[in-house]
């Protein structure tokens, strides 16, 4: 068996989606990787507990002080 990765725009993935789903499901598996990488999505900071810089009351002067 062999292993195929492939990287296609939106437009054409459902199409090739088909085309492999109309294959013989004995004689392939397609494994999807949904993940989205874009470097202009934002990234959610909430889920984070961040405190490392909690107790910094002036960080103009602690920048200043390292």
């Amino acid at each position: 068996m062999h292993t195929i990765k492939l990287k296609v725009h939106d437009d054409i993935y459902n199409h090739i989606i088909f085309l492999l789903k109309s294959l013989d499901k004995k004689k392939i598996e397609i494994i999807e990787d949904k993940t989205k990488h874009n470097i202009n999505d934002n990234f959610n900071f909430s889920e984070f507990d961040i405190n490392s810089f909690k107790e910094i009351k002036n960080p103009l002067e602690w920048q200043q002080d390292i």
